[in-house]
């Protein structure tokens, strides 16, 4: 399995616009083949900080999800927000 942690470090006054454009991505992503979660959070100290939580089968999985015309339509939009470059991990679950 495949974990993926994207952080959003938003600019101010732009959260709300991020929730829209998430509304639109998260749908037919959970809908892919191989998705086990695909969640966007907000951190509770930081209100312009968002975080995807993301699960995959498998690699392959993860980069059909990355060639997706919603991924390329949508994740670009969310990154136009970004006061920094979004961070994104990703993990191999081991346990």
């Amino acid at each position: 399995m495949i974990r993926v942690i994207a952080t959003f470090r938003l600019k101010p006054g732009s959260v709300q616009r991020a929730v829209e454009i998430a509304q639109k991505l998260v749908p037919p992503t959970r809908r892919e083949a191989g998705c086990l979660e695909y969640t966007l959070v907000q951190s509770a100290s930081e209100e312009n900080t968002l975080v995807m939580l993301e699960s995959w089968e498998s690699q392959l999985h993860l980069d059909a999800h990355s060639a997706s015309a919603h991924f390329a339509e949508y994740v670009p939009q969310l990154s136009g927000l970004c006061s920094e470059p979004p961070s994104v991990e990703t993990y191999s679950v081991l346990v």
